[in-house]
């Protein structure tokens, strides 16, 4: 029957900086041999390791560069044949201190396959399939309050509208199709939280 692809339903589904941290959490596709499907997402952990069930092989995670979630779904669908090789020929073994996957002949040819098909199109991908990456202070230019005509009364609503064209411009300078700013949006709201604060004083 195959693998079940989950497929990402949004452009920055990849993306996650945890608060306090300085870079983002890596992406990666994993495979599930046990549930017999394949999805894309971020670590959720900060720093090393990993869950039991990855460490052990029952989940296996290719690293991939921060994709968009549209690219990721292609890239899945691609590599589904090969995923489903490798979910038809593993077995579970004791190793002397836990239970883990070991795959058979023709799942590691696969899975050989499937890393040098992700190692092929994400090195040499079009700009236009990563997500790319502002810094806030690369992000904004001091402005924004006169360019985008913010004030005291201005609403969430409208400041979601600001950072989406802010974001928009981004793109536009990297030749992506999206971009991402981690505290963007926190700082919109600081600039019209300040007004506020100017005005009651």
């Amino acid at each position: 029957m195959g693998v079940t692809i989950t497929y990402c339903t949004s452009s920055t589904e990849l993306f996650h900086q945890f608060k306090g941290e300085h870079e983002r959490q890596s992406a990666y596709i994993e495979l599930d041999l046990r549930n017999e499907t394949l999805l894309a997402s971020y670590d959720g952990v900060v720093g090393s390791g990993s869950p039991f069930s990855v460490a052990h092989g029952f989940e296996r995670r290719y690293v991939v560069p921060l994709l968009t979630g549209e690219a990721a779904n292609r890239l899945m669908d691609e590599i589904a044949p090969l995923a489903s090789r490798v979910v038809a020929d593993w077995e579970e073994h004791w190793d002397g201190s836990n239970f883990v996957a070991v795959l058979g002949e023709d799942a590691t040819a696969a899975e050989a396959e499937m890393e040098e098909l992700l190692s092929a199109e994400t090195d040499g991908g079009s700009t236009d399939s990563l997500v790319a990456e502002w810094d806030l202070d690369g992000a904004v230019n001091g402005n924004e309050v006169a360019e985008f005509g913010i004030t005291a009364d201005t609403t969430d609503a409208r400041l979601d509208e600001v950072e989406a064209e802010i974001l928009a411009g981004l793109a536009r300078c990297s030749e992506a199709s999206v971009a991402v700013c981690d505290g963007l949006s926190g700082h919109l709201r600081g600039l019209r939280d300040e007004l506020r604060q100017d005005q009651d004083d």
